[in-house]
């Protein structure tokens, strides 16, 4: 395990990060802090430090276990785990499945209504402005901090996650209205989890009683937060027990791809006419406008049709074709789902 430093190099509201003697790897400190209202309340809630670091080590294992990368290393002490470094992508992602917070104040919807069907929404990571909520537009083309491809993974992967915590605390008797997660990308350009999973970022009502069990009790002075962030380490710890989720191999489909890379229309191939005037000259007077190519076969893997075909598509903007002067065409067929 990697030594320990004792200088934090970021403290945030709740947690302190540190650096190892591996700059690959970061150590979170879990303080018993908490804050609401973009910090403008401030407490203290005890033994918060150890059930946030131990809840969220149990639910990005959980997350894991279905092929989704995170950050998560392992817990090493009650208040720490260590992580992987990564460069966070400033943008909070929400996803909603019953209304409650700040999206009835918007929308003036009354609280526990279930929503149609589960909302993805982002919000700018700037406490300075208030985490302002951002269209697609926002982001890609004014903020410039992801791209319509990365948007498009981030979204796919908190309806995945979403799903997943759905069914896992309805397990143990808990209703997942909504919660924030974060994603960041590592040293090697993978988009990992990241942050943490705790009822610090986690709206959890018990089932039956609809009594609220994360921050809420906090933020709205229910009393009992203690009591409410012990017994989600109880319920977690429950579900972990119970839980059937096995690691998954090769979840992700396979596509075989073929690209056919060929001069542009109004682009001269000497290749191309040099067959034209050979043909010609064995007497096929009728052939015209010969263009010569090339043909890529390969395999790849991803989470659907649509993605897969975007990353070919980049493939070929950058490297399989030369977009200025050819044209290309791509072919998938599944091999595999």
């Amino acid at each position: 395990m990697p030594s320990l430093s004792t200088k934090p190099i970021y403290s945030g509201k709740a947690k302190d990060i540190f650096e190892t003697d591996d700059p690959s790897i970061l150590r979170a400190f879990f303080r018993d802090s908490a804050t609401a209202f973009n910090a403008q309340k401030k407490g203290e809630i005890q033994n918060k430090g150890k059930i946030n670091a131990s809840i969220s080590a149990l639910l990005f294992k959980l997350v894991e276990q279905t092929g989704i990368k995170t950050h998560f290393i392992n817990q090493v002490s009650d208040n720490e785990l260590l992580v992987k470094r990564v460069t966070i992508i400033p943008l909070e992602v929400i996803i909603r499945n019953i209304a409650a917070g700040s999206l009835c104040k918007r929308l003036g919807i009354k609280e526990g209504k279930v929503l149609k069907a589960p909302i993805v929404e982002f919000s700018y990571k700037n406490d300075e402005l208030g985490d302002p909520l951002l269209t697609k537009a926002y982001i890609i083309n004014a903020l410039e901090v992801s791209d319509e491809n990365t948007l498009r993974q981030i979204t796919n992967l908190a309806l995945k996650i979403n799903e997943l915590f759905k069914e896992f605390f309805l397990n143990v008797g808990i209703k997942v209205v909504d919660f924030k997660l974060e994603f960041g990308f590592d040293k090697d350009g993978n988009l990992l989890l990241a942050d943490e999973l705790s009822p610090d970022n986690f709206r959890f009502w018990d089932a039956k009683t609809n009594e609220k069990l994360d921050k809420d009790r906090f933020r709205q002075d229910l009393g009992n937060v203690e009591g409410a962030y012990e017994e989600m380490l109880k319920r977690v710890k429950e579900g972990v027990n119970k839980s059937s989720i096995q690691p998954q191999v090769n979840i992700l489909p396979s596509f075989l791809v073929r690209v056919q890379v060929l001069p542009k229309s109004d682009i001269l191939d000497p290749q191309g006419q040099a067959i034209e005037k050979a043909l010609m000259s064995l007497g096929y007077k009728d052939v015209k406008n010969v263009k010569v190519g090339k043909e890529i076969v390969f395999e790849i893997s991803s989470d659907s049709e649509i993605s897969a075909r975007e990353k070919v598509k980049e493939m070929c903007e950058k490297l399989l074709a030369n977009p200025v002067i050819e044209d290309y065409k791509i072919e998938l067929v599944v091999k595999n789902k």
